[in-house]
């Protein structure tokens, strides 16, 4: 699955499914870590 698309299903699963706050945190951790790696990505493209 492509990093874009595990971020827009992170988000849905945040926006939709009831977690426990543990389970909620380690998600939004994951998804700002993904996010953090399509921006390095994004940058790395711009400054080819």
């Amino acid at each position: 699955m492509m990093t874009v698309d595990t971020i827009e299903e992170l988000r849905a699963e945040l926006r939709e499914c009831v977690f426990t706050p543990a389970e909620r945190k380690a998600l939004e951790v994951e998804l700002a870590e993904l996010i953090r790696q399509r921006n390095e990505a994004l940058a790395a493209e711009e400054g080819a």
